[in-house]
């Protein structure tokens, strides 16, 4: 049975080889990975680590006309008051009005985990299709139902009856695998579960007979517009910046493009078919929901890492290129854009070349962004990566041809990443949003690896990221001062041990 065809998505575990505990070299790591025995490494001891349900949930947010029923205790749905925030900001970035982020939650209890909170999601649903009438309901099936063994399948078959919304359910509980990016595949498996993607006559299009005089005519329009239409594949943590970025520059060579899913509504996915190109910005982000778009539709994907830095960009744009058999036009428009970009990047380089730095975040992005970044001159002492997976393998084959001898470890704690920092002093961290207050409390300059109010993508964003780096770097005295009024956490014995004392084979 295909993955598409069951109820529940799998883990990525299950899916893909991936690995959240290592630490060697970028060419150790790939060796390890083609021998497998990366599915064997592990760890004595765990900090911490993130919940898919969380991500989820950053996600389905931004749906347009969206519900959100959250089943469980009522604490699992506390972030999505701060998700409000940045949703609602993207919406407006995006040209979107501005509205609320509608949520509601059974609220198990200890009765409702010893007999089943089947009935008080039924009701929930029946609830949110008729106090805000959405177009689509997405129903988060978390931790507690999971552990309970509640019907969730049956329930929302059920309720789909009488509601006049489609319910998409997410199934996200946190204990069920250890790697966030699973949250990516729970949220593409709702929705092509519920939604079509397909344009619907009469809601979308005015059906013509083939003997109409229009009919022909039509069709034509029909195949030249698709035929030039790209499908963009965002993330959450991908921001309005760098999608008008890649809406510019593929604008430029006369493609059409649209970005799915977020803050996209049910009008738009249905037109997701309707598309030469599907394109992923992050190959851990979309593999699952374009391998099935290819299966149903036989729409071809393109996936290949991001485009960060002028050579990654351009080679990203070739790419989509030869899909469309224009790459004399895109070579020329790099041309452009380089000539345009270098000299602004050389102000730069005097003040970052020989700059010793640690990226840590996101494998694809910290990956594409060490060799964006060393080729500027920067010394990279160190790539920590949440996680690795079979997707992001040509991603480190390019970093192994430019870093083969920098220290990689793939790691989602906070406390190697804290003794990392500490021992290898550098004299700045790129890394994933959440963690700076760490980096500043122990005494170290930071910028994000990432921004979703920022660009990052294409040449713009490159020029801004090498912005904020000067910045930063330009006055380092508070993270220094915060350093010595700020007391860490850690045993002594633990500063004096290897930083990856509790890894084990």
């Amino acid at each position: 049975m295909s993955n598409y065809d069951q109820k529940i998505q799998p883990v990525r575990e299950q899916r893909i080889g991936l690995a959240d505990s290592f630490a060697g070299h970028t060419c150790d790591l790939l060796k390890c990975s083609n021998e497998g025995c990366l599915l064997q490494k592990n760890r004595s001891f765990w900090q911490a680590g993130s919940c898919q349900m969380s991500l989820s949930l950053m996600m389905a947010a931004t749906v347009k006309n969206s519900v959100l029923v959250v089943h469980s205790p009522t604490g699992c749905g506390h972030m999505l008051f701060q998700i409000h925030v940045q949703s609602n900001k993207g919406r407006v970035q995006r040209g979107q009005a501005p509205g609320t982020a509608n949520w509601i939650s059974t609220e198990l209890n200890e009765a409702d985990v010893i007999g089943g909170g089947e009935r008080k999601l039924r009701d929930a649903i029946e609830y949110a299709d008729r106090e805000f009438r959405p177009e689509i309901i997405f129903v988060v099936s978390t931790c507690a139902p999971s552990i309970i063994g509640d019907d969730i399948a049956e329930v929302v078959s059920q309720a789909q009856k009488t509601v006049s919304a489609k319910i998409a359910t997410i199934h996200c509980p946190g204990f069920k695998s250890r790697v966030v990016a699973s949250a990516y595949d729970a949220f593409y498996h709702s929705l092509l579960k519920a939604v079509s993607f397909e344009p619907e006559p009469w809601t979308d299009y005015v059906p013509l007979l083939p003997s109409d005089p229009r009919y022909d005519m039509e069709r034509a329009k029909e195949h030249y517009q698709n035929a030039h239409t790209v499908n963009v594949w965002n993330a959450t943590s991908i921001g309005f910046q760098c999608e008008d970025e890649i809406k510019r520059l593929l604008n430029a060579v006369g493609l059409n493009v649209r970005i799915f899913a977020e803050y996209s509504g049910l009008d738009e996915m249905r037109q997701v078919s309707q598309a030469a190109l599907n394109v992923s910005l992050c190959n851990v982000h979309d593999d699952y929901i374009l391998k099935f778009l290819e299966e149903k539709f036989g729409t071809p994907y393109y996936i290949a890492g991001m485009p960060i830095g002028l050579r990654q960009t351009r080679e990203w744009l070739l790419g989509i290129a030869k899909y469309f058999s224009i790459e004399k036009e895109v070579s020329r428009l790099c041309d452009y854009e380089e000539s345009v970009t270098k000299p602004v990047i050389e102000q730069y380089a005097p003040l970052i070349k020989g700059k010793r730095t640690l990226i840590y975040g996101g494998v694809v992005r910290a990956g594409v962004e060490a060799v964006a970044l060393s080729e500027l001159g920067l010394d990279i002492i160190g790539l920590k990566a949440y996680h690795y997976d079979d997707n992001a393998k040509p991603i480190y084959e390019d970093v192994n041809k430019k870093l083969r001898e920098v220290p990689l470890s793939v790691s989602n704690q906070a406390f190697e990443f804290a003794h990392q920092i500490r021992t290898l002093k550098p004299d700045l961290v790129v890394a994933h949003n959440g963690t700076h207050g760490q980096i500043a409390k122990l005494g170290f300059p930071s910028v994000q690896l990432f921004s979703a109010d920022s660009a990052f993508f294409g040449y713009t964003g490159f020029v801004q990221i090498l912005r904020k780096i000067e910045f930063v770097l330009s006055n380092t005295s508070y993270q220094k001062r915060l350093s010595k009024r700020v007391k860490q956490p850690y045993k002594d014995w633990y500063w004096e041990a290897d930083t990856f004392t509790f890894l084990k084979n």
